[in-house]
């Protein structure tokens, strides 16, 4: 039986073939499908202001320094404030103490209207004489007065419970508490300045939840949605980040001044950003990055 035996010009076509068919895989599954951009760690700058004027009396925490949800950052005074809140206090519990008293004067006012009544009955029937009724009506409105005027010291009590709660509302809108976990970023004011109402105090930066900044070509940015899965790779780190986009700019810009070729500086681009899913502190605010973003078909 004979044996047919390749020809040379047989076997390079075969190998041209071979190479465009790996070629071709390779384009399929390659960084074409993947857009690698650079990118800048960011954070959130939270600055807190007063809601009431005052003078900065104490500033608990410098810039550099950590803080706690819920750490009293800086408190403010207003001249005289304590001193009104005492005075509210005192006559909120004074008009509190005539409680006993305005029992008293119910009582009083019903014993005095049921003694009318029965004299007027009693007079009709001409038991009685003129000078007992005129005594019962004299006794009865007497009563009624009394009752009117403690009825008047309950709405004083009232009011001068609510004058303490605006008084002390002021004293909390003094003093600032940090929203979330931070660093102190900058220092606005020194102690004894004068404060107006939103006028910053400090800055605190939410070290907890960076996030990246990057821009995308505009020939790629059809290619995006929110919500789609990245891999963020930083220097020094052998393992990647993981992250998802957040945010697409709805309008165009010119490149950055950080871009790196004057072809990517002549583009229009989209601004992006990035939430990181698990950064446990490792990423910090500043810190360049590169972003792979898989793009969609």
């Amino acid at each position: 039986m004979a044996t047919r035996t390749a020809s040379p010009h047989h076997s390079a076509l075969d190998a041209t073939l071979a190479l465009a068919t790996a070629a071709l895989l390779a384009a399929c599954s390659s960084p074409r499908n993947t857009l690698t951009v650079a990118g800048t760690v960011e954070i959130r700058e939270v600055r807190l202001s007063p809601l009431a004027s005052g003078r900065l009396e104490r500033l608990l925490k410098d810039e550099g320094d950590s803080v706690r949800a819920g750490d009293t950052v800086a408190v403010l005074e207003q001249p005289g404030l304590e001193a009104m809140i005492r005075e509210r206090r005192a006559l909120a519990e004074a008009a509190s103490a005539r409680t006993a008293e305005i029992r008293a004067a119910v009582a009083d006012s019903e014993r005095a209207a049921n003694d009318l009544a029965r004299v007027r009955v009693l007079r009709a029937q001409g038991i009685n004489s003129p000078q007992d009724l005129d005594r019962a009506q004299t006794s009865a409105s007497a009563a009624a007065a009394r009752l009117q005027s403690v009825r008047a010291a309950v709405r004083e009590s009232q009011a001068a419970r609510a004058a303490v709660q605006v008084t002390e509302a002021i004293r909390d809108q003094l003093v600032l508490i940090a929203p979330a976990d931070g660093i102190v970023l900058t220092r606005f004011a020194e102690r004894g300045e004068m404060i107006a109402v939103g006028v910053p105090v400090v800055s605190i930066g939410l070290v907890r939840a960076p996030w990246i900044r990057a821009y995308v070509g505009e020939r790629f940015v059809a290619r995006l949605k929110v919500g789609l899965a990245v891999k963020i790779q930083v220097d020094g780190y052998s393992q990647a980040f993981s992250g998802h986009v957040t945010e697409i700019a709805p309008r165009a810009e010119f490149t950055p001044r950080a871009a790196l070729t004057e072809r990517e500086r002549a583009d229009l681009v989209f601004g992006i950003k990035v939430a990181i899913d698990d950064n446990e502190g490792r990423l910090k605010a500043g810190l360049p990055v590169r972003v792979e973003i898989p793009l969609l078909p």
